[in-house]
């Protein structure tokens, strides 16, 4: 079964470009922007900087732009789109390494019910050979047994 591979916007790599919400070569004017409040802490305080510290952080803060909710949005939604592809990877890759789910469609409790079996099959038989050595007189170091 081919793997799906996300498209190359929401492909993780250091090569590649990463994504970003806006067309190419888009820019915003800060005028477009909507929130303008000041930065505050989660109980609505400003942060208790040192004045230096401060003053060069509000200083930047401003030179700054804060994201329109447009922005907002279509980070989020490239986010989940990143989390999608990346649990689909996932779910193609166990389709490649469990027996008996080469050629079946891809659902997602099969692929999980199936999974838990051959790891469990795979505990079982690994028991199986350590009772069958020690059987035989060998000896199995305890780091083995877990």
């Amino acid at each position: 079964m081919p793997s799906a591979r996300p498209p190359a916007s929401l492909a993780s790599s250091s090569s590649e470009p990463s994504y970003s919400p806006l067309p190419a070569g888009a820019t915003t004017h800060p005028d477009d922007r909507d929130d303008r409040s000041p930065s505050t802490t989660p109980t609505g305080n400003s942060s208790s900087k040192p004045a230096s510290a401060s003053s060069a952080a509000n200083a930047q803060d401003k030179d700054k732009p804060r994201l329109t909710e447009q922005e907002k949005k279509n980070n989020h939604i490239a986010s989940e789109q990143k989390r999608r592809a990346a649990i689909r990877e996932g779910f193609d890759r166990l389709t490649e390494l469990v027996p008996g789910l080469e050629g079946q469609g891809r659902s997602e409790s099969i692929v999980l019910r199936k999974t838990v079996d051959f790891i469990q099959l795979q505990l079982q038989e690994r028991q199986e050979l350590i009772a069958e050595i020690e059987r035989r007189g060998g000896r199995i170091d305890d780091s083995f047994r877990t």
